[in-house]
Protein backbone atom coordinates (compact mmCIF):
# COMPACT_ATOMS: atom_id res chain seq x y z
CA UNK A 1 0.00 0.00 0.00
CA UNK A 2 1.70 3.18 -1.31
CA UNK A 3 -0.12 5.45 2.26
CA UNK A 4 1.68 2.22 4.20
CA UNK A 5 4.62 3.03 2.80
CA UNK A 6 4.53 6.90 3.30
CA UNK A 7 3.60 6.58 6.37
CA UNK A 8 6.76 4.42 7.28
CA UNK A 9 8.94 6.75 5.54
CA UNK A 10 8.16 9.62 6.80
CA UNK A 11 7.72 7.95 10.41
CA UNK A 12 11.61 7.26 10.11
CA UNK A 13 12.02 10.88 8.87
CA UNK A 14 10.73 12.09 11.83
CA UNK A 15 12.39 9.51 14.17
CA UNK A 16 15.78 10.44 12.80
CA UNK A 17 14.90 14.32 13.23
CA UNK A 18 14.08 13.45 16.71
CA UNK A 19 17.48 11.94 17.21
CA UNK A 20 15.72 8.83 17.87
CA UNK A 21 14.33 10.27 20.99
CA UNK A 22 11.01 9.26 19.35
CA UNK A 23 10.48 5.64 19.56
CA UNK A 24 8.80 4.39 16.02
CA UNK A 25 5.08 3.35 17.37
CA UNK A 26 4.86 7.43 18.38
CA UNK A 27 6.10 8.46 15.14
CA UNK A 28 3.82 6.23 13.18
CA UNK A 29 1.21 7.39 14.61
CA UNK A 30 2.24 11.06 14.11
CA UNK A 31 2.82 10.47 10.51
CA UNK A 32 0.00 8.95 10.12
CA UNK A 33 -2.46 12.23 11.26
CA UNK A 34 -0.26 14.11 9.26
CA UNK A 35 -0.65 11.86 5.71
CA UNK A 36 -4.53 11.09 6.77
CA UNK A 37 -3.71 7.48 7.44
CA UNK A 38 -5.30 7.58 10.76
CA UNK A 39 -9.63 7.14 11.13
CA UNK A 40 -11.07 10.22 11.47
CA UNK A 41 -13.57 8.96 14.21
CA UNK A 42 -10.31 8.23 16.51
CA UNK A 43 -9.71 12.11 16.55
CA UNK A 44 -11.36 14.44 19.47
CA UNK A 45 -13.52 16.84 18.18
CA UNK A 46 -11.19 19.64 18.51
CA UNK A 47 -8.64 17.77 16.57
CA UNK A 48 -11.40 17.69 13.46
CA UNK A 49 -11.87 21.17 13.44
CA UNK A 50 -9.02 22.39 12.08
CA UNK A 51 -8.72 19.07 9.82
CA UNK A 52 -11.96 19.55 8.10
CA UNK A 53 -11.22 23.57 7.56
CA UNK A 54 -8.29 22.26 5.52
CA UNK A 55 -10.56 20.34 2.89
CA UNK A 56 -13.57 22.65 3.39
CA UNK A 57 -12.00 26.43 3.17
CA UNK A 58 -13.86 27.50 5.70
CA UNK A 59 -13.37 29.44 9.02
CA UNK A 60 -12.29 27.39 12.26
CA UNK A 61 -15.40 29.79 13.44
CA UNK A 62 -17.70 28.23 10.81
CA UNK A 63 -16.19 24.19 11.15
CA UNK A 64 -16.39 24.83 15.14
CA UNK A 65 -20.12 25.25 14.38
CA UNK A 66 -20.40 22.26 12.59
CA UNK A 67 -18.92 19.79 14.56
CA UNK A 68 -19.93 18.89 17.97
CA UNK A 69 -18.82 15.66 20.17
CA UNK A 70 -21.51 13.31 18.18
CA UNK A 71 -20.65 14.54 14.75
CA UNK A 72 -19.96 11.73 12.71
CA UNK A 73 -16.46 12.02 11.26
CA UNK A 74 -15.78 15.48 9.59
CA UNK A 75 -19.37 16.19 9.50
CA UNK A 76 -19.46 16.65 5.62
CA UNK A 77 -22.54 13.78 5.53
CA UNK A 78 -23.75 13.91 9.33
CA UNK A 79 -27.21 15.72 8.42
CA UNK A 80 -30.77 14.62 9.48
CA UNK A 81 -32.77 13.16 6.77
CA UNK A 82 -34.62 16.45 5.51
CA UNK A 83 -31.17 17.92 5.07
CA UNK A 84 -29.70 14.92 2.75
CA UNK A 85 -32.97 14.89 0.57
CA UNK A 86 -32.88 19.05 0.02
CA UNK A 87 -29.10 18.56 -1.08
CA UNK A 88 -29.63 15.82 -3.45
CA UNK A 89 -32.24 17.90 -4.97
CA UNK A 90 -30.18 20.87 -4.50
CA UNK A 91 -27.04 18.85 -6.32
CA UNK A 92 -29.58 18.73 -9.71
CA UNK A 93 -29.55 21.81 -9.89
CA UNK A 94 -25.73 23.21 -8.86
CA UNK A 95 -24.87 20.51 -11.59
CA UNK A 96 -27.17 21.35 -14.20
CA UNK A 97 -25.96 23.98 -16.83
CA UNK A 98 -25.49 25.13 -19.91
CA UNK A 99 -27.51 21.88 -21.04
CA UNK A 100 -31.15 21.59 -21.38
CA UNK A 101 -32.13 18.18 -21.55
CA UNK A 102 -33.50 17.63 -17.90
CA UNK A 103 -36.73 19.48 -16.21
CA UNK A 104 -33.94 20.48 -13.68
CA UNK A 105 -31.17 22.31 -16.03
CA UNK A 106 -34.18 25.10 -16.70
CA UNK A 107 -33.71 26.19 -12.88
CA UNK A 108 -30.54 27.71 -13.33
CA UNK A 109 -28.38 27.17 -10.75
CA UNK A 110 -25.10 26.27 -11.83
CA UNK A 111 -24.49 30.14 -11.93
CA UNK A 112 -23.79 30.03 -8.72
CA UNK A 113 -20.06 28.62 -9.36
CA UNK A 114 -19.12 32.19 -10.43
CA UNK A 115 -19.42 32.86 -6.68
CA UNK A 116 -17.29 30.49 -5.56
CA UNK A 117 -19.37 29.63 -2.65
CA UNK A 118 -17.59 27.91 0.33
CA UNK A 119 -19.89 24.81 1.72
CA UNK A 120 -20.22 24.59 5.79
CA UNK A 121 -22.57 21.31 6.11
CA UNK A 122 -24.30 20.92 9.43
CA UNK A 123 -26.45 18.82 11.13
CA UNK A 124 -29.98 20.74 10.79
CA UNK A 125 -28.80 23.01 7.84
CA UNK A 126 -26.64 23.65 4.97
CA UNK A 127 -24.75 27.30 5.30
CA UNK A 128 -23.14 28.03 2.07
CA UNK A 129 -21.02 31.02 2.35
CA UNK A 130 -20.56 33.67 -0.63
CA UNK A 131 -18.76 36.38 0.85
CA UNK A 132 -18.45 38.49 -2.56
CA UNK A 133 -22.32 38.74 -2.61
CA UNK A 134 -24.74 36.25 -0.73
CA UNK A 135 -28.02 38.42 -1.53
CA UNK A 136 -26.82 37.96 -4.91
CA UNK A 137 -26.55 34.21 -4.92
CA UNK A 138 -30.02 34.14 -2.64
CA UNK A 139 -31.30 36.17 -6.09
CA UNK A 140 -30.24 33.07 -7.99
CA UNK A 141 -31.35 30.47 -6.06
CA UNK A 142 -34.70 31.93 -5.11
CA UNK A 143 -37.74 30.90 -7.22
CA UNK A 144 -40.15 33.46 -8.52
CA UNK A 145 -43.61 33.90 -9.40
CA UNK A 146 -44.72 32.53 -12.73
CA UNK A 147 -43.85 29.76 -15.54
CA UNK A 148 -40.99 30.88 -16.35
CA UNK A 149 -39.54 30.96 -12.99
CA UNK A 150 -36.09 29.84 -12.66
CA UNK A 151 -35.17 29.30 -8.73
CA UNK A 152 -35.48 26.35 -6.94
CA UNK A 153 -39.27 24.61 -6.14
CA UNK A 154 -40.15 25.01 -2.64
CA UNK A 155 -37.37 27.86 -1.19
CA UNK A 156 -38.73 30.61 0.31
CA UNK A 157 -37.05 33.72 2.36
CA UNK A 158 -37.39 32.72 6.34
CA UNK A 159 -35.33 35.50 7.62
CA UNK A 160 -32.42 37.81 6.93
CA UNK A 161 -30.15 39.49 9.41
CA UNK A 162 -26.43 40.78 9.40
CA UNK A 163 -23.62 39.18 11.32
CA UNK A 164 -19.83 40.60 11.42
CA UNK A 165 -20.73 43.02 8.91
CA UNK A 166 -21.61 40.09 6.77
CA UNK A 167 -25.49 40.09 5.45
CA UNK A 168 -26.76 36.77 5.85
CA UNK A 169 -30.03 35.12 3.93
CA UNK A 170 -32.13 32.09 5.16
CA UNK A 171 -34.32 29.94 3.19
CA UNK A 172 -36.79 27.18 3.92
CA UNK A 173 -37.29 24.30 1.66
CA UNK A 174 -41.08 23.94 2.34
CA UNK A 175 -41.46 20.50 0.59
CA UNK A 176 -38.42 18.66 2.65
CA UNK A 177 -38.37 21.55 5.57
CA UNK A 178 -34.31 21.92 5.24
CA UNK A 179 -32.91 25.25 6.14
CA UNK A 180 -30.52 27.17 3.77
CA UNK A 181 -28.54 29.68 5.10
CA UNK A 182 -26.36 31.93 2.15
CA UNK A 183 -24.14 34.55 4.12
CA UNK A 184 -21.69 37.08 3.80
CA UNK A 185 -20.11 36.13 7.22
CA UNK A 186 -16.73 33.69 6.82
CA UNK A 187 -17.90 32.22 10.50
CA UNK A 188 -21.34 31.62 9.35
CA UNK A 189 -22.46 33.12 12.83
CA UNK A 190 -26.61 31.92 13.69
CA UNK A 191 -27.12 34.80 15.57
CA UNK A 192 -27.48 38.00 14.09
CA UNK A 193 -28.68 41.63 15.00
CA UNK A 194 -31.36 43.46 12.60
CA UNK A 195 -33.33 40.37 11.49
CA UNK A 196 -35.76 41.00 9.24
CA UNK A 197 -38.57 38.68 8.06
CA UNK A 198 -39.30 40.98 5.34
CA UNK A 199 -36.75 40.14 2.05
CA UNK A 200 -35.03 43.28 0.00
CA UNK A 201 -36.06 41.72 -3.02
CA UNK A 202 -39.24 40.44 -4.10
CA UNK A 203 -38.90 36.64 -2.95
CA UNK A 204 -41.31 34.01 -2.46
CA UNK A 205 -41.99 34.14 1.80
CA UNK A 206 -43.14 31.23 4.10
CA UNK A 207 -46.97 32.73 3.34
CA UNK A 208 -46.11 31.34 0.51
CA UNK A 209 -47.07 27.92 -0.93
CA UNK A 210 -46.22 25.99 -3.54
CA UNK A 211 -47.12 27.14 -6.99
CA UNK A 212 -48.58 24.65 -9.75
CA UNK A 213 -45.45 25.36 -11.77
CA UNK A 214 -42.99 24.37 -9.13
CA UNK A 215 -45.53 21.28 -8.20
CA UNK A 216 -44.49 20.60 -12.08
CA UNK A 217 -41.25 20.71 -11.52
CA UNK A 218 -40.92 19.10 -8.25
CA UNK A 219 -42.83 15.98 -10.15
CA UNK A 220 -39.96 15.91 -13.48
CA UNK A 221 -37.55 15.19 -10.77
CA UNK A 222 -37.20 10.79 -10.98
CA UNK A 223 -36.82 9.22 -7.84
CA UNK A 224 -33.51 8.80 -6.26
CA UNK A 225 -32.66 6.55 -3.92
CA UNK A 226 -31.59 6.23 -0.24
CA UNK A 227 -28.17 5.70 -1.23
CA UNK A 228 -28.21 7.60 -3.89
CA UNK A 229 -29.28 10.57 -2.24
CA UNK A 230 -26.37 10.05 0.41
CA UNK A 231 -24.01 10.22 -3.04
CA UNK A 232 -26.09 12.92 -4.66
CA UNK A 233 -25.96 15.32 -1.67
CA UNK A 234 -22.37 14.34 -1.01
CA UNK A 235 -21.57 16.46 -4.19
CA UNK A 236 -23.07 19.13 -2.72
CA UNK A 237 -20.81 19.42 0.81
CA UNK A 238 -18.21 18.52 -1.39
CA UNK A 239 -18.84 21.54 -3.67
CA UNK A 240 -15.43 23.07 -3.49
CA UNK A 241 -13.01 20.86 -1.75
CA UNK A 242 -8.84 20.98 -1.60
CA UNK A 243 -6.95 17.97 -0.89
CA UNK A 244 -5.15 19.02 2.10
CA UNK A 245 -2.17 16.83 0.63
CA UNK A 246 -2.51 18.92 -2.57
CA UNK A 247 -3.51 15.69 -4.91
CA UNK A 248 -7.00 16.95 -5.48
CA UNK A 249 -9.97 19.67 -5.97
CA UNK A 250 -12.99 19.47 -6.72
CA UNK A 251 -13.85 23.48 -7.72
CA UNK A 252 -16.54 23.56 -10.57
CA UNK A 253 -15.03 27.02 -12.25
CA UNK A 254 -10.99 26.63 -11.65
CA UNK A 255 -8.17 24.84 -10.54
CA UNK A 256 -7.08 25.68 -6.87
CA UNK A 257 -3.88 23.77 -7.18
CA UNK A 258 -2.75 25.34 -10.36
CA UNK A 259 -1.61 21.94 -11.82
CA UNK A 260 -0.47 22.51 -15.51
CA UNK A 261 -2.56 18.98 -16.63
CA UNK A 262 -5.17 20.35 -15.32
CA UNK A 263 -5.25 23.90 -16.60
CA UNK A 264 -5.72 22.87 -20.18
CA UNK A 265 -9.56 21.53 -19.35
CA UNK A 266 -10.10 25.38 -19.56
CA UNK A 267 -10.62 24.50 -23.51
CA UNK A 268 -11.53 27.14 -26.38
CA UNK A 269 -15.31 25.54 -25.96
CA UNK A 270 -15.81 26.09 -22.52
CA UNK A 271 -13.77 29.82 -22.27
CA UNK A 272 -16.59 30.51 -25.52
CA UNK A 273 -20.07 29.39 -23.77
CA UNK A 274 -19.28 28.38 -20.43
CA UNK A 275 -18.84 24.54 -19.05
CA UNK A 276 -21.51 22.18 -19.94
CA UNK A 277 -22.40 20.34 -16.60
CA UNK A 278 -25.23 16.99 -16.63
CA UNK A 279 -26.11 15.19 -13.93
CA UNK A 280 -29.11 12.84 -14.28
CA UNK A 281 -30.45 9.33 -13.82
CA UNK A 282 -32.81 7.61 -11.48
CA UNK A 283 -33.25 5.73 -8.79
CA UNK A 284 -30.02 3.83 -8.00
CA UNK A 285 -28.43 4.62 -11.10
CA UNK A 286 -26.62 8.35 -11.72
CA UNK A 287 -24.31 9.79 -13.90
CA UNK A 288 -22.56 13.48 -14.02
CA UNK A 289 -21.35 14.42 -16.98
CA UNK A 290 -19.25 17.74 -17.64
CA UNK A 291 -16.74 20.02 -19.63
CA UNK A 292 -14.37 22.06 -17.54
CA UNK A 293 -13.47 21.38 -13.74
CA UNK A 294 -12.93 19.78 -11.87
CA UNK A 295 -11.03 16.44 -13.24
CA UNK A 296 -13.06 13.15 -12.33
CA UNK A 297 -10.70 11.53 -11.30
CA UNK A 298 -10.07 14.51 -8.50
CA UNK A 299 -14.28 14.01 -7.60
CA UNK A 300 -14.14 10.68 -7.33
CA UNK A 301 -11.46 11.03 -4.74
CA UNK A 302 -12.89 13.31 -2.90
CA UNK A 303 -16.12 11.23 -2.93
CA UNK A 304 -13.65 8.07 -1.47
CA UNK A 305 -10.88 9.60 0.62
CA UNK A 306 -10.68 8.20 4.15
CA UNK A 307 -10.84 11.53 5.89
CA UNK A 308 -13.27 14.20 3.75
CA UNK A 309 -15.12 10.97 1.68
CA UNK A 310 -18.54 9.44 2.14
CA UNK A 311 -18.27 6.43 4.84
CA UNK A 312 -18.45 3.18 2.75
CA UNK A 313 -18.49 4.52 -0.81
CA UNK A 314 -15.44 2.97 -3.19
CA UNK A 315 -14.64 3.94 -6.40
CA UNK A 316 -13.80 1.80 -9.77
CA UNK A 317 -12.66 3.18 -12.92
CA UNK A 318 -13.65 1.51 -16.27
CA UNK A 319 -12.59 3.07 -19.09
CA UNK A 320 -12.81 6.94 -18.98
CA UNK A 321 -15.77 6.73 -16.26
CA UNK A 322 -14.83 6.47 -12.89
CA UNK A 323 -17.80 4.93 -10.97
CA UNK A 324 -18.47 5.29 -7.32
CA UNK A 325 -20.49 2.91 -5.35
CA UNK A 326 -22.50 3.18 -2.05
CA UNK A 327 -24.35 -0.37 -1.31
CA UNK A 328 -26.41 -0.59 -4.54
CA UNK A 329 -25.96 2.96 -5.61
CA UNK A 330 -23.57 3.84 -8.25
CA UNK A 331 -22.55 7.30 -9.55
CA UNK A 332 -20.67 7.62 -12.69
CA UNK A 333 -17.96 10.29 -13.04
CA UNK A 334 -17.22 11.14 -16.91
CA UNK A 335 -16.01 14.29 -18.23
CA UNK A 336 -17.01 15.41 -22.28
Amino acid sequence: MTLDRDIATLARRIQRKSGRIIPFQNARLIAARDLGGLPVHTMAPKERIPLRAQYTGESKAAARSAIRSDTHGLGLDHCSDEQRAFRALLALALFNGNVYTGPTARWNYSVVASYDPVMSPRRDQLVMVAERAPENVATRLMPTVGAGSRGVPGLRHEVSYTCHGGRSVCLRHLPTGALLTITGDPAGCERGNRRSHVPLHPYLTLGNDLTAHERRALAAVPPISEEATTLLAGLVSRYNLVDRRGHWATSLSWDPLGRPGVERRKEPEVIRHGAVHRLWGAGDSWEFRWTGYPVPRDLALALTHPEAGVKGAESTRHGDVHRVVLGTASLDLCAG
